[in-house]
């Protein structure tokens, strides 16, 4: 029987801390789970700090596993259109890992090519370092590792990646409406 002392009690409100701050959804789906793993009877707590981390770090490993299985379990399912193509990787064992589904098509390309522009386009309004943010996303480098780069602050490519993302749904829900 679970028994809540008073780490698990502490990890939790720490952990619904962070979910109040956190604006990132998948950050949000990794404390939602380790909120569910701070609960788990197994679990050793004996430290609210060492308890945090330890769910946390957990809950990556559990998403990702996750993630992985959906893929690994959509790479059987059939695509409806003949127009798309599953990309696809061999893995060390020798099996098939989906990676994504493309949609190569010239529509696609001038639909993407559209799009990055209205970002670039975007991304200069922010200032001297916004387009190079923009690059870093494009890049897949950490907030971290763009700000090195760029030779700025992290809360200003925090800023300015939060902005593109908004001028990015605006931009999805304006196609979606039209």
């Amino acid at each position: 029987m679970l028994q809540l002392n008073d780490v698990r009690v502490e990890t939790m409100r720490r952990l619904h801390e962070k979910d109040k701050r956190a604006w990132d959804v998948e950050y949000i789906d990794i404390l939602d789970t380790a909120l569910n793993l701070t609960l788990g009877h197994q679990r050793v707590a004996e430290d609210p700090d060492r308890l945090c981390r330890n769910v946390i770090r957990d809950a990556r490993r559990t998403l990702r596993r996750s993630q992985a299985n959906a893929r690994q379990s959509a790479s059987f399912r059939p695509l409806a259109d003949p127009g798309r193509r599953r990309a696809y990787t061999t893995a060390v064992d020798g099996s098939y890992v989906v990676e994504m589904v493309t949609h190569e098509s010239p529509e696609a390309y001038a639909l993407a090519s559209e799009t990055l522009r209205e970002l670039s386009v975007f991304a200069a309004t922010l200032g001297p370092h916004g387009l190079a943010c923009l690059q870093g996303m494009l890049d897949t480098l950490t907030v971290p590792a763009s700000a090195r780069q760029i030779g700025v602050s992290v809360a200003t490519v925090e800023r300015a990646r939060r902005a593109l993302r908004e001028h990015m749904r605006s931009l999805m829900c304006e196609a979606a409406a039209a």
